[in-house]
């Protein structure tokens, strides 16, 4: 297992992977392989690996798996049927509204999804993955997500960072491969803090010496408040 220490480190061009950290021993024996996770079926549609870029990427990325979070319904059923009728021009907007200016305000629903988050980082790792581009990723390659027919007001929600909708293309927080690629085992590097490889140790450790605005974060800041004092 290779190692990638990011203390004192620029890691702003670097690329990352978060994982169980019981996957460790496949990934640096198989590789990372792509596939449709539990969290995007219904969602995406063709099996790539996801990643994000640099500090500034960790910290967007967990600022909307939590609003994701607190926004996803508990029951996979509901999940589903939901992902289906949020793709409909049919489906009343008004339901939408309700349900969502009712939960996002949820500090409850808020405080149930910053714990599910804690519980799946306390069990995760980041790896550093040294990628090139035109070989495993390419920089103008377009989000499923942003070219299917979802509702643009739930769109907008979700990517509200940066550039937001303006194009079609990836963001710097949530990239990936082309299709089907895997990523080498000669490419990956389990990231350490000195001694240190728990990723909410690595995101307390990117929280602390980051100069993005953390208010512009207003889930990660709630995240921060609880768990990474």
């Amino acid at each position: 297992m290779k190692y990638e220490d990011i203390v004192n480190k620029n890691i702003d061009n670097m690329f990352f992977h978060y994982t169980n950290k019981d996957n460790l021993d496949s990934i640096f024996k198989k590789g990372l392989i792509p596939r449709i996770g539990k969290n995007a079926s219904f969602i995406e549609t063709s099996e790539k690996v996801f990643f994000t870029k640099g500090a500034k990427g960790i910290l967007v990325l967990v600022d909307v798996w939590i609003k994701w979070l607190v926004l996803r319904p508990k029951n996979n059923f509901i999940y589903g049927v939901g992902a289906f009728l949020m793709q409909q021009r049919w489906f009343p907007k008004i339901i939408i509204d309700i349900l969502w200016s009712n939960w996002i305000k949820s500090e409850s629903r808020t405080k149930r999804a910053c714990k599910k988050l804690n519980k799946v980082l306390d069990k995760s790792v980041f790896l550093s993955l040294a990628l090139e581009k035109n070989i495993d990723y390419k920089e103008e390659d377009i989000d499923e997500v942003k070219q299917r027919t979802f509702r643009k007001d739930w769109l907008d929600y979700i990517y509200s960072y940066d550039k937001g909708l303006i194009n079609k293309k990836m963001d710097y927080w949530n990239m990936h491969t082309l299709t089907g690629k895997v990523i080498e085992p000669s490419k990956i590097r389990l990231v350490r803090l000195k001694e240190k490889t728990n990723a909410n140790e690595i995101l307390k450790y990117i929280v602390k010496n980051t100069n993005y605005d953390l208010d512009e974060l207003p889930f990660l800041n709630e995240y921060k408040s609880k768990y990474l004092s």
